[in-house]
């Protein structure tokens, strides 16, 4: 993948190492000095880095991808060493401070012991300014809709849209596929290219592009596993397949379930807790940001329509293979969103894992999935994917939608 775009190779716009001396590391309680804008840097691979905004104020850190702020805590390790650690997400960092430089690694446990990447940090002096704070135009503005080819030159293929938003070199936007969205994208226009990365405690993602005769090619990094080939250009017309049509109903099963919530109790469906009520069954992982994207939207919807007969049921599959692990992954997330309906333990990760449990199911193409079911247990609509807060007029569409759904089902009558 290196040999197809060297211009992206030849470019640097940042100090690709964080300079430090030999001075000896200072605890966080003696400086005062870490609150403000800092510039971090995950080294993905050798000699290609990442960049993410994030802001420090006393023991908090603050990660900033667009509109987006993610919160997480610094803890002190000891003496010389200190942690960040992320609210929902099985990963943290550990680093020190070093000349007013941050150092450290980046570590995925969802993704084994073994998942980590180097990170440095240095001071910024702007929360928009990831690859350059040069003024630097494009010959064009790349704001508006784009069809793009992921991965093009494989037989993984896949399409997406593309939406961007451009102010001066300030780049925002996101990718939306088939099965979800690449969330809040940020970066910069340099010259002729576009640079746009994310990190959201699960997912590292960069994003390079050469513009060239209104067409767009370049390379998409997910931290240091892969790597693929993206080309786009512009079509305001282009769609997706109905994300309501992906996965369908295997009607040689009946809709049904028994898996076990946090405590171990097995929770069914059907059962008389669920009789005449409308039921949100999302198919989720506390791994997947899309899926807390869906999470956060659904404990709104479900404080709003409770009273009016609405219950949510989160179905989780964790990458842990041992059951109190996936159940402390699963804690995590109902505890930060405060969530007021059971999450059961239903898996492993995995789509065939999902059909495996829920054989009534056939299909399933994401996490998350979503059923919705009437008063009387009849599957009115499987939803694949999310599109989240990041999509901009995608997620409005999806919002309206489905709350109108929601009153639609809520005002019918059950049959007996």
């Amino acid at each position: 993948m290196k040999n197809y775009f060297p211009f992206l190779i030849a470019i640097i716009f940042f100090n690709c190492s964080c300079s430090t001396s030999n001075q000896e590391s200072v605890s966080l309680k003696k400086s005062s000095s870490l609150a403000g804008l800092w510039l971090g840097k995950l080294e993905i691979i050798p000699g290609k880095y990442l960049p993410f905004n994030f802001e420090i104020t006393k023991d908090s850190i603050f990660f900033v991808n667009g509109q987006e702020k993610i919160s997480g805590l610094i803890v002190k390790s000891t003496d010389s060493t200190f942690k960040i650690k992320l609210p929902v997400f099985n990963s943290e960092f550990n680093f020190i401070l070093k000349d007013d430089n941050l150092e450290g690694e980046w570590i995925n446990q969802a993704k084994g012991p073994g998942y980590i990447i180097p990170f440095c940090a240095t001071r910024s002096s702007n929360i928009n300014h990831r690859f350059s704070s040069s003024n630097s135009l494009l010959s064009s503005s790349i704001s508006g809709k784009w069809e793009v080819d992921f991965a093009y030159k494989t037989q993984e293929k896949y399409k997406a849209i593309g939406v961007f938003k451009q102010e001066k070199n300030n780049l925002t936007g996101t990718f939306i596929t088939e099965t979800g969205d690449y969330r809040y994208l940020q970066g910069n226009s340099i010259k002729d290219s576009i640079f746009l990365s994310c990190f959201d405690g699960s997912h590292a993602f960069l994003f390079e592009a050469k513009l060239e005769n209104e067409a767009l090619n370049g390379v998409f990094y997910s931290g240091k596993h892969y790597q693929n080939s993206w080309k786009a250009h512009r079509n305001s017309s282009f769609s997706l397949s109905d994300p309501d049509s992906i996965t369908k109903i295997n009607p040689e099963f009946p809709v049904s379930f028994s898996f076990p919530d946090l405590d171990s109790n097995i929770v069914s469906f059907p059962s008389s807790l669920f009789n005449n009520k409308v039921l949100i069954v999302q198919i989720i992982g506390s791994w997947c940001p899309n899926c807390l994207d869906e999470t956060a939207f659904f404990n709104a919807l479900h404080k709003k329509y409770n009273s009016s007969g609405l219950e949510v049921i989160s179905l989780t599959y964790e990458q842990s293979h041992v059951f109190s692990e996936k159940v402390k992954s699963v804690k995590r997330l109902k505890s930060h969103f405060k969530a007021d309906f059971p999450f059961l333990i239903a898996g492993n990760a995995g789509k065939k894992d999902v059909e495996y449990s829920l054989p009534f199911l056939k299909n399933v193409a994401s996490f998350p999935t979503t059923l919705y079911i009437d008063r009387n247990g009849v599957v009115r609509k499987i939803h694949s994917g999310f599109y989240g807060p990041g999509t901009g007029e995608f997620y409005s569409t999806f919002s309206a939608e489905t709350s109108e759904l929601i009153e639609q089902l809520l005002q019918e009558k059950p049959l007996n």
